[in-house]
């Protein structure tokens, strides 16, 4: 999993304190003390052990966190790759070029990446994603999902099912019913 990914994670739990990643970090027993850097590759278990440690210092679930998490990570990803997120106007401009353009250009920032892979289609006034990766990431997929509709000031639900222990999901944008 690219650096990048858990030096945000990192800065996201430094929301709440530094005092906190620390004892994250401590607590996660990871092999490099938290040591990341943004163009490094680490394991994926590394991620989930930070998480893991952090939902049972804070109290609150790890699904949540990784909703959370996601959300964060829109928002930063704004600032650290505002050449790819400027191109786009609207959520649904942007979630269409995920699995294409977004990912492609990805790969060519860390031609060792090996993103999840999205696609998007109509289906009549919805919007359906379908996500599949090695990783157990649907959750962060979510927020981030969210964190873009948020962005854009886009109203509709998301509603959304996760299978293969996280490692797939498909998500629905769907306008929301008014009555």
């Amino acid at each position: 999993m690219k650096g990048v990914i858990f030096t945000e994670l990192i800065r996201f739990m430094e929301v709440q304190s530094a005092a906190f990643a620390d004892e994250v970090v401590r607590d996660a027993q990871l092999p490099n003390d938290g040591a990341y850097t943004s163009v490094g590759s680490y394991p994926t278990e590394q991620a989930l052990a930070l998480i893991h440690a952090a939902s049972r210092l804070s109290g609150q679930s790890e699904e949540e966190l990784c909703r959370r998490f996601g959300n964060f990570l829109f928002s930063r990803f704004l600032i650290l790759f505002p050449h790819i997120t400027s191109a786009y106007t609207t959520a649904e401009a942007l979630l269409g070029h995920v699995g294409t353009h977004i990912h492609d250009e990805v790969c060519v920032l860390y031609p060792d990446s090996r993103p999840p892979q999205i696609t998007t289609r109509q289906d009549g006034t919805r919007t359906i994603m379908t996500y599949q990766s090695h990783r157990p990431m649907a959750v962060i997929a979510f927020g981030l999902i969210q964190g873009c509709m948020a962005h854009y000031g886009d109203p509709r639900s998301i509603s959304w099912s996760a299978s293969s222990r996280g490692r797939a999901a498909t998500f629905i944008l769907s306008e929301t019913a008014h009555g």
